[in-house]
């Protein structure tokens, strides 16, 4: 004699492992891109236009010169692709020389300088004479350099 089992009506079950398996992938996945994202970006007090009229500028190629702020109105050095350039002589020339390769590779190149407004100016000029120097002596000279200047728009 066989017994049969009445089970009743089918249930649908969504199993939540995969969904979770994703979103997992999504946070490593973010955390690492913020990562990269912010080593060009050092925190300083930029200065805020007035009026703000500077427009934004469009994304493309582009190196990002820190001038690192020191104490009274001074600089600490150069940062640029993760590299500290020091504000002598010696870190003049080798900014130069690393500006140089980066504009001879990709001559449509922007430097963007970033300073503190407590830097007094003495120490944003050389880096902008360092790219014109630069674009002036690359691989392709260049007629001028395309250099910006770094101002915070959210004040």
């Amino acid at each position: 004699m066989s017994i049969i089992h009445q089970r009743g009506p089918a249930r649908a079950q969504a199993s939540l492992t995969p969904m979770i398996d994703v979103v997992f992938l999504l946070v490593v996945f973010f955390v690492a891109v913020s990562q990269i994202v912010d080593q060009d970006r050092l925190v300083m007090d930029l200065p805020s236009p007035s009026p703000s009229a500077a427009h934004q500028p469009g994304e493309g190629p582009r190196a990002v010169v820190n001038v690192m702020p020191g104490p009274d109105g001074t600089s600490l050095g150069y940062q640029v692709d993760g590299l500290l350039f020091m504000p002598d002589e010696s870190g003049q020339l080798d900014l130069i020389e690393h500006l140089r390769s980066r504009m001879s590779r990709t001559p449509e190149l922007f430097v963007n300088i970033r300073a503190d407004q407590s830097t007094a100016w003495g120490w944003v000029a050389p880096v902008m004479e360092a790219a014109r120097f630069a674009a002036s002596t690359a691989a392709t000279p260049l007629p001028a350099a395309r250099v910006r200047l770094t101002v915070d728009g959210d004040r």
